[in-house]
């Protein structure tokens, strides 16, 4: 018995040092976010604007890795690699974790016939060119991975400009399936599942 309440004791003695450690780090990263990113990206990483992604909600993960990646130079973007220039590894993780924790937005399509088009792309593919379903890596609703992008609920421009970076070979951070995927879709196919992931 006293062994079960000793195990029962470290058990919530972790529990709330974890808890501690979640609070310090959450209140480090809405520094870091109030500092550098709401201009853009909004306080809790929901967006008003096309240009900038979504990030509320991403995988923190994933989101750490892009942080890393626009610092090294491995992902191009002038402006990010400034914002990051004086981030530490610990205030990159402290942002990455703030939007992990935050409410996605869902947005909304205006174009029901694209969006038809979208989610055929998205869920089955085009078996006649070799494209896979986007679902099979990004999962039903769109949430990703630890090593995947969340992409439901995001701008539909903002997607339309990714697939065209990565068609491009000018987005190489990332697998390089997305590169052969990319070209095997065309501009309206990317607008359509662009469109469909927006009121995903």
């Amino acid at each position: 018995m006293r062994r079960l309440v000793v195990a029962f004791a470290l058990l919530a003695g972790v529990a709330s040092a974890q808890a501690v450690e979640d609070v310090a780090l959450m209140q480090r990263g809405e520094e870091m976010v109030m500092g550098k990113c709401f201009l853009c990206h909004g306080a809790t990483g929901d967006s008003s604007s096309p240009l900038y992604p979504k990030l509320a909600g991403q995988n923190e993960s994933y989101l750490l890795k892009q942080l890393r990646n626009f610092k090294s130079g491995e992902r191009e973007s002038s402006d990010m690699r400034k914002i990051v220039a004086d981030m530490d590894d610990d205030d990159m993780r402290a942002a990455a974790h703030f939007f992990s924790r935050q409410q996605p937005s869902q947005g909304k399509s205006a174009y029901g016939d694209m969006r038809a088009v979208g989610e055929k792309l998205y869920t089955q593919g085009n078996p006649a060119n070799g494209l896979p379903p986007c679902r099979d890596c990004h999962g039903e609703k769109g949430a990703g991975s630890d090593v995947l992008p969340r992409i439901a609920g995001q701008h539909t421009l903002y997607i339309e400009t990714q697939l065209n970076l990565f068609e491009e070979r000018k987005r190489t951070n990332d697998n390089a399936q997305m590169q052969d995927i990319a070209k095997r879709l065309s501009i309206d196919e990317a607008r359509a599942v662009a469109e469909y992931l927006r009121g995903l």
